[in-house]
């Protein structure tokens, strides 16, 4: 049954990474993390949430004289990383399996630490970010990059982030979460992080394929429950603060933004 389980979670991730491969957006937001780190070439850093090893597999050549060390809960994303490094033959990404509540490293054993689209799949934000503070060196820091909802500011919008969250709960399971920029802020801070950078980013999509959207599906799901509900305030206010889904011949397309954050926080 373990070796069926492994199997399915193995192949789950090999379709994740064939998927995430042919987005452009994701060599975007990659190029963003590394530029945003700016890591020196002895230092060890931590891929916090690493999954395939997209990430890592561009960051250790950064790092000649350093490594990166990538942390995630699956087996399968796991796997699929061993595979990509082994084939390449790399020997400073090295990865381990844990949680990143309870992080299996000793206090400051890390220079830097990056997160990219993973925050949101923490069982506890509050936990994952004190563990991050805690095997951060001092003056050490988190480079991070994660979508971000709109800041509600009236009940429609504090529904609408509650419809969104419930359709990504759907596939993803009730741990879940998405946040706004000031929940993010908070989170940081009450870690013992002070806050360096933290901007919004839009990227905008006109008329494209959904697997051009990362979370396309999630999106596509919220979307259409608010259809299937006919929620027409919330409908209309998907579409101008996200996105718009339309079907043409066989093909459904996608116009709008999605928005994800930056932060970078220092270990005082």
């Amino acid at each position: 049954m373990d070796n069926e389980i492994d199997y399915q979670d193995y192949h789950k991730a090999l379709q994740f990474d064939q998927r995430v491969t042919r987005m452009g957006a994701l060599d975007h937001m990659t190029s963003i993390i590394i530029d945003g780190l700016k890591p020196r070439e002895e230092d060890r850093v931590l891929d916090m949430g690493t999954g395939t090893g997209r990430l890592g597999m561009v960051l250790h050549k950064k790092l000649p004289h350093g490594s990166v060390v990538g942390i995630d809960s699956g087996r399968g994303m796991l796997r699929v990383a061993r595979e990509k490094i082994a084939k390449q033959n790399i020997d400073n990404f090295l990865l381990v399996r844990g949680m990143a509540e309870t992080l299996p490293f000793l206090p400051a054993a890390f220079d830097s630490a990056c997160l990219m689209l993973s925050f949101h799949h923490f069982t506890s934000p509050e936990k994952a970010t004190a563990e991050l503070h805690r095997v951060l060196k001092r003056k050490g820091y988190l480079f991070s990059l994660d979508p971000v909802l709109s800041e509600p500011a009236d009940s429609d919008d504090r529904r609408l982030n509650e419809a969104i969250e419930e359709a990504f709960q759907e596939a993803h399971g009730p741990e879940f979460r998405f946040f706004t920029t000031s929940q993010l802020r908070g989170l940081y801070e009450a870690a013992g992080f002070s806050i360096d950078i933290c901007q919004i980013h839009e990227l905008n999509f006109d008329r494209k394929g959904i697997e051009s959207v990362p979370m396309g599906p999630h999106w596509a799901q919220a979307y259409g429950n608010l259809a299937f509900r006919r929620q027409k305030d919330l409908l209309k206010k998907f579409e101008q603060n996200y996105f718009a889904f339309m079907t043409e011949g066989q093909k459904t397309v996608v116009t709008g933004k999605m928005r994800w954050a930056t932060t970078k926080a220092m270990k005082g």
